[in-house]
Order: structure tokens, then C-alpha cells, then sequence
């Protein structure tokens, strides 16, 4: 019975990693400004519930992107870490990254792999074969001085689309770490 228990916490984790979380705050306007060389190094500790800590989890986003002359390459992971059940893992390529006039900056691409692996377990693929758009956006520092991000994949099931180049609505606060961009 426990390790249907665990099965079930991972896979519900799994969908909402894959799935994104919903964000109440509206995303920028995703007018890109033009430029011919942009790079992102991102890493950051995220919660999905406040700008706090949240003890039991750990929620991660890593980036490394750059954009130059038109052409766009790089790696996104975020990774969601339960001490008690396991590990989702989703990995995307990057297609587009994008600054918009108010500074929010998105990475877009398509999902290369969601890995479940369960505590004490084997990791497997979830929803293997399945490539949708995955994006995150990286809100600039707002009135409270919170640090957001957008982070979400196109899955039917949930009504939810990413389109290339198209900024994330914010639904996660950064806690800890830094995204660094170079023009």
C-alpha cells in the first residue's frame, strides 16, 4: 500500500511539474526586444506557495541559453524534489529567448524528458514520446521587492499552452539564487 501511495504523490507531482503551476499574475506583454546577442545563466530555488522557505520540498529552475544573430540554443531543468516520495525531473531545449520592454526575460522549447523517480525507486520516463512547449519567464523584482517566475508546458488536459516566444504568466517566487543576463 505504501509504494502505491508513493506511485500515486509521484505521478500527481510529475503532472503538475509537467503541467506547470497556474499564476495569478498577468504575464508582460511578449513584444521582444531585438537584439543580436543575448545570454542566460540562471539558477534558482523557487517556491510555488510563497515568497518563503518550503520546508520538504525543494523546487529548482536551471538556465543556460543565448540567443545570437537569430539562432537560439541552450537547456532548461526543473526539477521538483520531495524528501518524502521522490524526484520529478523535466528537461526542455531551448527555441527562443526573448527580453520583453519591461525587462521580463522568457525562454521557450520543447520538452525533451519529465523523469519520475520515486524515493527508493528507479527513475522512469513520464509521458515518454511527448515533445510540447515548455516556457519559463523571469519577472523583474516588483513592488514588494519579490523576485517571480512563470514557469508552464502546453498539456490539453489542463487547458494550459506555452507558444514559442510567448511569455509565462508569474506563479512561483524566487527564494534563493540568480539569473544573470548578458546583451
Amino acid at each position: 500500500m505504501r509504494k502505491l501511495t508513493t506511485a500515486l504523490a509521484l505521478t500527481t507531482a510529475a503532472v503538475s511539474l509537467a503541467a506547470g503551476t497556474a499564476g495569478t499574475a498577468a504575464a508582460a506583454p511578449a513584444t521582444p526586444v531585438p537584439t543580436q546577442h543575448l545570454v542566460l545563466h540562471s539558477w534558482t530555488l523557487l517556491n510555488e506557495y510563497g515568497p518563503g522557505p518550503n520546508p520538504g520540498e525543494r523546487l529548482t529552475a536551471r538556465v543556460s541559453a543565448r540567443a545570437v544573430d537569430g539562432h537560439t540554443q541552450g537547456h532548461v531543468v526543473v526539477q521538483h524534489v520531495f524528501e518524502k516520495t521522490g524526484t520529478t525531473r523535466a528537461e526542455f531545449d531551448v527555441d527562443c529567448l526573448t527580453v520583453d520592454g519591461n525587462g521580463a526575460i522568457t525562454v521557450t522549447g520543447p520538452v525533451s524528458q519529465v523523469v519520475v523517480t520515486p524515493f527508493g525507486g528507479e527513475p522512469y520516463l513520464f509521458e515518454e514520446g511527448r515533445h510540447p512547449e515548455a516556457g519559463l519567464t523571469f519577472y523583474p523584482t516588483d513592488e514588494q521587492h519579490q523576485r517571480r517566475v512563470g514557469w508552464n508546458r502546453t498539456n490539453p488536459r489542463t487547458h494550459s499552452e506555452v507558444v514559442k516566444c510567448g511569455a509565462v504568466p508569474a506563479g512561483l517566487w524566487v527564494i534563493d539564487g540568480g539569473t544573470f543576463l548578458r546583451r
